[in-house]
């Protein structure tokens, strides 16, 4: 098996905390993975691959390969539903397009005025719910 992980968005911007969950079927007896970015660990109490990636830049490409030894089931053939291939990461940008434009600090109580303090915002957008069926 192999999966790709491709970024589509800005060379200029990194995707952090990337987490890729590859299903295997419940019969697995082992796993040999070939990653070339980031580790990757079979679980089997969760039946499933983990590829952690810590960062990856836009416009950029990753894979992983996998070998799985399956159990030799005797008279009960059900068929595998695969579920999906799920992911979870961090861009640092707003998807939505909303910026801050103006920003203003006042607090009386600490002696703190808008010229006192350094001003920034940081945009990360989050994964929602990625899932894809092979």
């Amino acid at each position: 098996m192999q999966v790709v992980v491709k970024s589509n968005f800005k060379p200029s911007l990194l995707a952090q905390k990337i987490e890729v969950r590859i299903p295997t079927p419940p019969n697995t007896s082992g796993v040999q993975l070939i990653c070339m970015k980031g580790k990757a660990k079979y679980k089997t109490g969760e039946n499933a691959i983990v590829w952690k990636i810590k960062r990856m830049g836009g416009m950029k490409e990753s894979q992983i390969s996998a070998e799985i030894d399956l159990l030799s089931i005797g008279s009960d053939r059900r068929k595998w539903n695969r579920p999906p291939v799920s992911m979870n990461f961090e861009v640092p940008f707003a998807p939505s397009g909303l910026k801050v434009r103006y920003l203003k600090v006042f607090e009386p109580k600490l002696n703190y005025s808008d010229h006192d303090v350094i001003k920034w915002v940081r945009y990360i957008g989050r994964s929602g719910l990625y899932e894809t069926r092979c």
